[in-house]
């Protein structure tokens, strides 16, 4: 561990900028970190991998849209975390294939297709997101073995309970044109606090609708959810789609839910 792999990750968002602490007229003292963010620190120097940070900015992400606390990770953070995770998507075939694998994950269950029908199906999704299109007619065909047993594909939903999980091929490609927007506005810079704000309210006020919320495959699924939410956001403030985020309907309000979203991820939340 160095300074300069602090600095470094300050500037990519795995980390808050220390607080300086004041001394009255004097000035101040050398700034630090808070508890929260040196507990936060340990944890991704545990999940560290030598070729990529960008899955360090996707947990960070996760703790913020997860947890809701500003105190744990604050949205200008987030920001930062956000712009390193989307990065280049020709940067890497391998990140290409990694986001492909999460966005298709309940759709590759063995109870649906065959081996050989998942195969197609990842490699194309993971061509869609290392070059940022593709062929709507082609993606389709690959897509339609996945649906075509719809007893099987009721029976993985109620299984995995992870959603958004669009029900057909088109609205999976909605889906993909809602990340794929989500990834060029970071890209452009359109993304904003405010923005990510947003998408965080919407996924909080579907999320804690669910008397069930949060489950081990909500966590699992929460970046998949934040980019589509974050399109869906963008698209509306363009005029070009509701703000209503993409959900399958949003059960009336459980009484008080008992779940507690921190038990589910390492305890950043705490000062040490």
């Amino acid at each position: 561990m160095t300074k300069r792999l602090v600095h470094d990750w300050v500037a990519r968002g795995l980390l808050a900028q220390p607080q300086r602490r004041r001394t009255g007229q004097r000035g101040s003292e050398k700034a630090l970190h808070t508890g929260a963010q040196r507990t936060l620190f340990l944890d991704l120097l545990r999940r560290r991998q030598p070729s990529s940070v960008r899955p360090l900015a996707e947990f960070v992400l996760v703790c913020w849209l997860f947890l809701g606390d500003d105190d744990v990770v604050s949205t200008r953070q987030a920001l930062r975390a956000l712009r390193t995770y989307v990065g280049d998507p020709r940067g890497s075939r391998a990140w290409a294939k990694s986001r492909a694998s999460q966005f298709v994950h309940p759709l590759c269950d063995p109870r649906l297709g065959t081996a050989c029908s998942r195969r197609e199906l990842l490699k194309a999704f993971t061509a869609a997101f290392y070059t940022g299109t593709y062929n709507r007619e082609d993606l389709i065909a690959k897509c339609a073995p996945q649906f075509e047993d719809k007893s099987a594909f009721r029976d993985v939903l109620r299984s995995i309970k992870r959603g958004p999980i669009p029900g057909q091929p088109e609205s999976l490609l909605m889906h993909l044109d809602v990340v794929l927007q989500a990834g060029r506005a970071v890209q452009d810079g359109v993304v904003d606090q405010d923005v990510l704000e947003e998408v965080r309210v919407q996924y909080m006020k579907i999320r804690r609708a669910d008397a069930e919320w949060p489950r081990r495959s909500d966590l699992e699924s929460a970046m998949s959810e934040l980019l589509v939410g974050l399109g869906v956001v963008v698209l509306a403030r363009s005029g070009g789609l509701s703000p209503v985020p993409i959900t399958d309907g949003i059960p009336a309000p459980p009484p008080k839910r008992q779940n507690d979203p921190s038990s589910l991820l390492p305890k950043c939340h705490s000062d040490v």
